[in-house]
This record gives C-alpha cells, structure tokens and sequence, in this order.
C-alpha cells in the first residue's frame, strides 16, 4: 500500500482511524476500523509489513530498524506535529545509504555502542527532539515548513546536520524524551487516592523517571484535578476527587535533570503541543503545586538491586513510572516491574502508564502491579497519552476496583 493510498484510505468515509496491532512476530497490521455503534466497530485489515523493531527480542538497533520505525511512526493515525519530520529523517536515512555512510548513521551507530538497551521507538524520538532543537523556533523554520518540498528539506538538514553532528550525537546519548504532562498525573491521582482510602493508608511515594517532577507535586492537587479531570472519561464510572494524605513524596530519575527548555524541545511542533506546553506552565505556578514538599534524587532504573533498596530503605509504598518503561527493551522492563513488586509492603502498589505499543498506536496502558506478584493487572487503556479522551476497561478493570478501589 502506497502513501498516497493510505491517505485516501484516512480521508475515506466511515473510517475512525488507522492502527497497528503489535504481535508477537513484530508484524504491524493496518485496519480501517468502522463503529457499528458507541462501543462496538468493525475491523477489516488492510495491510501488514513486517517491521525488525528491537523491544527486547531482537538485541541490535540496525539502521534498517530505525527507518522502520519511522515509517511506522509516520503513519501513526494522531498526526500532532511530528510526521514532517519523520518524512525528512527518513529521506536523510536513504540518502545516506545511497552514499555509504553520513551524520546519521554514525550517530545511530554510537548510540546502539554505548546505550544498548533503548527502544527504537525511543532512539527515534530522541533522534528527531535533538534534530528539532537545532533550529530554535519551529515556525521560523523551512524544515517544518509544509510550502517546502521534501527534497529541499532534506538537502537544508544534510547542510545543518554536518555542521551540528555533535550536537545531535550529545544529546541522543545522554538524554530522555521528556514526557512531562499537565494532564497525565490523572490516572495514577485516581487509582492511588481511591486504593489509599480503600486501606486507609497515608501514601508514600516513589515515582520512578520523574523527569522535572511535576507529576508527585500535582497529586493530590484538587485545583489541577477541577481543571483537567472533566476532559477524560471512564468505562462505567465517574471518579471524584479524593484528598489522601502523602507523608512523602520522592522522585527519582538518571541525570542530567530535565528543565523547562527541555521539556520544550520535546514537544512537538505544533498548535496541538504549544496548547499542552502553556497547560504544563500553568500547572507548575499553581499554588499548592508549589507548595507540594518533594525530594529528588539520582537512581538509573536499569540497576534493579538500587531500585530494591531504594523503596525498602525510605518505605514507600506506592510507586509510579509514567511513560518511562518503553524507552528500554522488554527484558529490562520486566526487571523493573519484579523489583518493584517485590520491595512493595502489604498493602502496597505500582501503577505504570506507559505508550501503548510503545508510541506506535495512541494512548496509554494502565498496568498495575501489586506486592510480591510480577504479572500485571491489565486495568485498561487511555486513548490519547495526555489523558484526553476516554479511558477503556481492560481485563482487570471490573475486578480490581471491586477489591481494591
């Protein structure tokens, strides 16, 4: 299927949106997917390529790995800002490979050298933030100018990344995607105030890839909640505000620290991300935002004995990781997963909300981990990552707010 047919495919009637299923193969079938009714629609699979994504099984980023992912992520339904540059990456990736070698590929190379355990989904978007942050100002810049011709897209990137190689390099060695979010501190504020009142337990948290740590000082935020809560809806329910005490609030993350400009330079270029970036400003100035007393410290989740201690020496027991775990391979998330549940206390609990199909389908995955139990509570899904929208039940919805909630 050509892009051109696909974006006919989009623009046609009755389709609510394109997907990609992810199987165990690595295989990505696009559906055209037409509602019946509210809730129910009908699936028809229009197309499968496979792609070799390294999430755990495959242990070597490949260049052709990388532009496969680009390729995937260009046709990711939620189109916010993004797909321009993914289209530029990619002609730079075939140019250089027409010539053997280029700025692109020796930085993908180094990374897949000395950060073995990225997602590719991850490196890409690293990939495209460290290339979005050499031109200042996005507006003022041809490369994400759709009046400008690919091609010449492509050639101005070429001139800029000969001169900014280091740059790009620097930064897609040593940093994270920020995922900071006015909104997304919803769900766990939801799951961890009902579970706390549940027990009737005051909270103690970690929160695990805490980047700027805005989302520990929103919890428990009633302000943030009335602004926010209203744009995001659940299966069968309606949950309110509860007010749970926190006795402490830690987050914790791999250095360097994530600053505002930071936080900038990862959001997208676009009206949709400038919207989210003045939400974020404001939650920050919130007053008991501010007020909100937390601690920082280093910790790298991929040394899973750290995380061990680290929750067992201050004794928390709650831990959150937001859209942290798909940075790493699937081995290394499953390390994180045990050692969390098995440091946690009666009553205790882990909620992680990561990218569904690790940022190559909309939303998030709300995944629950209770004490001593490694295997997830599959709770459900929210259809956007910045929790606008709705949040769908999954296996475990029914049952876990039954017992726990």
């Amino acid at each position: 299927m050509s892009a051109d047919q696909i974006d006919a495919w989009r623009a046609s009637p009755g389709t609510d949106s394109c997907r990609f299923i992810v199987g165990k193969t690595k295989a990505f079938w696009l559906y055209r997917r037409t509602w019946v009714d509210s809730r129910r629609y009908v699936s028809v699979r229009l197309h499968c390529k496979l792609f070799s994504l390294r999430g755990g099984s495959l242990p070597v980023a490949t260049f052709a790995a990388v532009r496969s992912a680009l390729d995937a992520l260009r046709l990711h339904p939620q189109n916010h800002g993004w797909l321009g540059l993914y289209e530029v990456l990619e002609s730079r990736f075939a140019a250089e490979a027409a010539e053997g070698d280029g700025p692109l590929h020796r930085i993908i190379r180094e990374c897949d050298e000395k950060r073995p355990n990225l997602s590719t989904s991850h490196l890409v978007t690293l990939l495209c933030i460290a290339v979005k942050g050499l031109y200042g100002d996005w507006r003022e810049s041809p490369v994400f100018d759709g009046r400008v011709s690919l091609a010449e897209k492509s050639d101005l990137l070429a001139t800029t990344l000969t001169k900014d190689e280091k740059v790009v390099k620097d930064q897609v060695l040593t940093r994270q995607n920020s995922f900071s979010s006015a909104r997304r501190f919803l769900v766990p504020q939801v799951l961890i105030s009902y579970f706390a009142r549940r027990h009737d337990m005051p909270v103690r948290l970690a929160d695990l890839g805490t980047g700027a740590g805005l989302m520990p000082r929103q919890l428990g935020s009633r302000t943030n909640f009335d602004r926010f809560a209203p744009d995001l809806t659940w299966d069968g329910w309606k949950p309110e505000f509860v007010d749970v005490p926190y006795e402490l609030r830690w987050g914790v993350d791999r250095p360097p620290v994530e600053d505002r400009s930071w936080i900038r330079q990862c959001y997208g270029p676009s009206g949709y991300y400038d919207e989210r970036y003045a939400e974020l400003d404001w939650a920050f100035d919130q007053p008991d935002v501010k007020a909100a007393a937390m601690t920082s410290s280093a910790l790298d989740l991929l040394e899973p004995d750290s995380i061990t201690e680290f929750i067992g020496a201050h004794e928390f027991n709650v831990v959150t990781c937001s859209f942290v775990l798909y940075q790493y391979s699937e081995d290394d998330r499953r390390a994180v997963a045990k050692a969390v549940a098995n440091a946690l206390p009666e009553p205790g609990l882990f909620v992680s909300f990561e990218p569904a199909g690790d940022l190559y389908t909309p939303g998030g995955s709300i995944r629950i981990y209770l004490p001593g139990n490694p295997m997830p509570v599959e709770f459900g899904q929210a259809s956007d990552g910045h929790c606008m929208g709705h949040v769908h039940a999954g296996r475990d919805y029914d049952d876990f707010r039954d017992r726990y909630l």
